[in-house]
């Protein structure tokens, strides 16, 4: 019979467990009638207010492609919530 250990071979020295960074949980937004992303963006310009927001500026705030905020204002768009004046975006009030 072989003397020779079969099994976990490798990490013979330091088997804790690596140390992981604990962020805190970030809360989902929740806005009914719309998806997770569609929601950041959503959010991402009423934060802005009656200053509105640029699609550059909206995705660096919010973190997505200007090409993805600009599909998801032109929606807000179509749905009556938002309108752009020059190359800001706002929301409609009421």
């Amino acid at each position: 019979m072989s003397k020779r250990q079969k099994g976990r071979r490798h990490r013979k020295v330091n088997r804790t467990p690596r140390p992981r960074a604990m962020a805190a949980p970030q809360r989902p937004v929740v806005v009914p009638g719309l998806g997770r992303h569609t929601a950041r963006t959503w959010e991402g310009l009423r934060e802005y207010g009656s200053a509105g927001a640029s699609v550059e500026e909206l995705a660096e705030a919010v973190g997505y492609q200007a090409r993805t905020i600009l599909k998801h204002v032109t929606g807000f768009a179509d749905q009556g919530l938002v309108e752009s004046r020059g190359d800001r975006w706002f929301v409609r009030a009421g």
